[in-house]
């Protein structure tokens, strides 16, 4: 049985978390994290900054929650984040190296 999508746009958005000019200038949007060697960040949303070099995460359950720091300063540009078929995050530097997310 076939089903047709309705595919037509929704409208405008509002962004659920939004931060200064002060700590970057462009956002690099990532993924949400469903991968299984860290099951307790199960959930949030990975984001960085390219200016400020910075990765963060949240949750979003309604509303923005667990909101995080990871203290990752030392990669340069973050330029965007990719992930592999078992929900592991990786990024990508401008530095020219990838990086993946693992726990401590």
């Amino acid at each position: 049985m076939l089903r047709r999508l309705d595919l037509r746009p929704v409208g405008p958005h509002a962004p659920v978390l939004t931060y200064g000019h002060s700590d970057g200038c462009s956002i690099t949007g990532g993924f949400v994290y469903r991968g299984e060697r860290m099951a307790a960040l199960r959930g949030h949303y990975f984001y960085s900054d390219y200016c400020g070099g910075w990765v963060r995460s949240f949750r979003h359950d309604g509303g923005v929650t667990d909101e995080r720091d990871w203290g990752i300063g030392d990669l340069g540009s973050i330029q965007s984040f990719g992930e592999d078929a078992a929900g592991e995050l990786y990024l990508l530097s401008k530095n020219g190296h990838v990086y993946r997310l693992v726990s401590r």
